[in-house]
């Protein structure tokens, strides 16, 4: 074979490998930012830092997942030093069990299971819920921490090139198998045990499963109309049954009924970039805007509390980036107690605040 004809397949391959790209990136989803408008200070809540308090927490890593249980306990779920992207199993604790009168640690479990444990959640048995980014495991745990139950199929060596691929070219073909999870992000457990996990960072997608662990539905529509989604990264369950994800990619917040069905969609730029969502015992939806610094924007850091009605409304939002109390630097997680006191898992400051209000209205009959 001649040179020439060697040359002439070599511009027809690379004139086709491009006509693909153009081809299956058509649809690609891309972040979107926003400019914010800068928050208020508020004067609803007195700020102070929970965790780490002195020498016995120094181990204490990024906050990653923060919820209550019945009684009033708070659950941190941290990476004690590790990174993100961390490949090898924890040999620390990384859940503590705190007092939240006093930031006393009574329990702390967790060593030796994970490598990147990400969202963390109490159900209504008072189980602990953990995803974990590196493992692609849901994992189920009692109040004491004995491990339950794992979801979630074994993640086969290629499937991380194969989503690294399809981020970017979205027909490129992959699995379609909805018990493989490829970086779940958050999970919440309705009072019949059902179970729907954001399976976020690669996948784009929520999907709903019985208390065994068999699919009731997904939702796998990469993109940003009405019902897609673009890293979907925490989310919450109201009274009715009704989900609101964080849809951290597309900078807003969608609502969805317990079918799988879009409701709404909330993308104010007040919101900012949603990254963890609670609703509280008083009917409101708490939520933290982690900012934009992870997404590539390093100007103008922006880390905030947001506090919404059901129906979309804004009621207030307050904070700024630092780390004095009342400061934040990106958010992860909110919890709410009975009370109304809100708990705050941060990234950078690896750290748990409490924002103790200073007047609770319960939420009507």
């Amino acid at each position: 074979m001649t040179k020439k004809i060697l040359v002439r397949i070599s511009l027809t391959f690379s004139v086709a490998i491009l006509i693909l790209c153009v081809i299956w990136s058509r649809g690609k989803v891309d972040v979107i930012f926003k400019n914010a408008p800068a928050p208020v200070i508020s004067h609803e809540y007195v700020p102070s830092i929970l965790l780490p308090q002195d020498h016995r927490n120094k181990k204490i890593g990024s906050g990653s997942g923060i919820a209550v249980d019945s009684k009033g306990y708070v659950f941190y779920l941290h990476r004690a030093g590790y990174t993100f992207n961390n490949d090898e199993i924890i040999p620390e604790p990384t859940i503590l069990q705190l007092n939240t009168n006093t930031g006393e640690v009574i329990a702390e479990w967790g060593k030796g299971v994970f490598k990147s444990p990400h969202g963390l959640s109490i159900d209504f048995e008072d189980n602990v819920w953990v995803t974990d980014i590196m493992l692609n495991k849901v994992f189920k745990f009692s109040h004491d921490g004995k491990l339950l139950k794992t979801f979630g199929e074994d993640y086969p060596f290629f499937l991380e090139t194969s989503f690294r691929i399809k981020n970017v070219l979205p027909k490129f073909p992959s699995t379609n198998n909805p018990y493989i999870f490829a970086r779940p992000t958050d999970v919440v457990v309705n009072e019949k045990g059902e179970f729907v996990v954001t399976d976020g960072y690669r996948n784009k997608r929520i999907a709903k499963f019985n208390r065994d662990g068999e699919l009731l539905w997904e939702i796998n529509k990469p993109g940003s109309g009405p019902g897609e989604l673009n890293l979907p990264h925490g989310i919450a369950l109201d009274q009715q049954g009704r989900l609101y994800v964080a849809d951290r990619g597309n900078a807003r917040i969608q609502v969805f009924s317990s079918e799988g069905k879009w409701l709404a969609t909330w993308d104010q730029a007040e919101l900012g970039r949603p990254f963890g969502l609670e609703i509280g015992t008083d009917g409101f939806l708490y939520m933290v805007d982690g900012g934009d610094l992870l997404h590539g924007r390093d100007i103008d850091p922006r880390s905030q509390i947001v506090k919404m009605d059901l129906n979309g409304n804004l009621i207030s939002r307050w904070g700024t980036w630092g780390d004095k109390p009342g400061e934040l630097k990106i958010p992860h997680d909110i919890a709410v107690d009975g009370s109304g006191n809100l708990y705050v898992a941060e990234l950078n400051n690896n750290r748990l605040q409490k924002f103790m209000v200073m007047r609770f209205t319960p939420h009507p009959k």
